[in-house]
């Protein structure tokens, strides 16, 4: 099948490659069948494009990564529609903001996405409880990739 993106121009790919969300997305019922684009290389991202509206496309990755001790507790009920009895079996990932400043990117513990990977089924699970938000920072406070450099700000010294 080919697919329009506003990102990756027009791209082909196999038909059993799209993943189907029956209800849609939070926001995005309509939105119903995806595919899964490896993100910048050396990096934990992907992307879910949605194979019929060319704009839609979210960054996601595994929660693990960042959090390490995220738990989502669902139903039997809410897995039916990816045909699983436990969590376990399903690919859980979630959907990432990334403003101007990425070090600042926050993530939607709240609204995971839950995918049979054999069947080709996701499902964008509604958590609930004050636990988790919808912007928790992926990285944590006062990270940054700059570290000052020797010499700089607070030398000590002659010359300083």
């Amino acid at each position: 099948m080919r697919i329009k993106t506003s990102r990756f121009g027009e791209v082909t790919v196999d038909d059993s490659a799209a993943i189907s969300f029956p209800e849609g997305l939070v926001g995005f019922p309509d939105a119903r069948r995806f595919v899964i684009f490896d993100g910048p290389e050396g990096t934990p991202f992907k992307w879910l494009q949605s194979a019929e509206t060319p704009e839609l496309a979210f960054v996601i990755c595994d929660p693990l990564l960042f959090k390490r001790d995220y738990r989502v507790s669902v139903s039997a009920a809410e897995l039916a529609d990816l045909c699983i009895d436990r969590l376990q079996d399903a690919v859980v990932c979630v959907i990432l903001s990334i403003p101007a400043d990425p070090w600042r990117m926050t993530a939607n513990l709240l609204g995971p996405l839950a995918f049979n990977a054999e069947r080709r089924l996701g499902r964008q699970l509604v958590l609930s409880g004050a636990e988790y938000t919808t912007k928790h920072p992926v990285f944590a406070d006062g990270f940054s990739p700059v570290k000052p450099s020797p010499g700089a700000a607070g030398a000590q010294g002659p010359g300083a």
